[in-house]
């Protein structure tokens, strides 16, 4: 190497003996060349971790696509729930409208209903009544014969 044999020759002129001046050279060649990165491996160091960034970019991408088509079946499947819902809602409301029809139909049957026995009984009411004050005239007046045919013999 250039820059070794240099600084040989300066360590030499500096006076340091010629076995320390190759020990100090030696020792720097071996740090610069197992040490320290040339050009060469920076631009392979660079090249590596572009592949690298390009894979990782290439695989965020597909996940990303992949969430992406995960989102759009979510999108499907919440536009089926609506679609289910509302029809559901749709049922619901007609079944309302049918029970409540039902219910008012019912409730007028029992009105005529009660209206009809309601009426059955106030005329058997009457005929009662009417029978009872038959009744009562009969006992009074066959009670008062008895007293005046009592008081006449008395």
């Amino acid at each position: 190497m250039k820059l070794g044999r240099n600084l040989y020759k300066t360590l030499v002129a500096s006076n340091v003996s010629e076995q320390n001046a190759t020990s100090i050279t030696d020792a720097l060649e071996n740090v610069m060349t197992t040490a320290l990165a040339s050009k060469t491996d920076l631009s392979e160091a660079r090249n590596e971790l572009k592949a690298e960034i390009t894979g990782v970019r290439d695989e965020l991408k597909a996940e990303i696509a992949g969430v992406r088509h995960d989102l759009h079946e979510l999108k499907l499947d919440m536009t089926k729930l609506e679609a289910n819902m509302t029809t559901f809602r749709t049922e619901i409301r007609a079944d309302m409208t049918t029970f409540r029809t039902e219910i008012r139909a019912d409730m007028s049957e029992i009105r005529h209903t009660m209206e009809v026995n309601g009426e059955r009984h106030s005329k058997e009411l009457a005929k009662q009544e009417n029978k009872l004050t038959l009744r009562f005239g009969t006992m009074l007046v066959g009670g008062l014969s008895l007293l005046f045919a009592a008081l006449k013999y008395l």
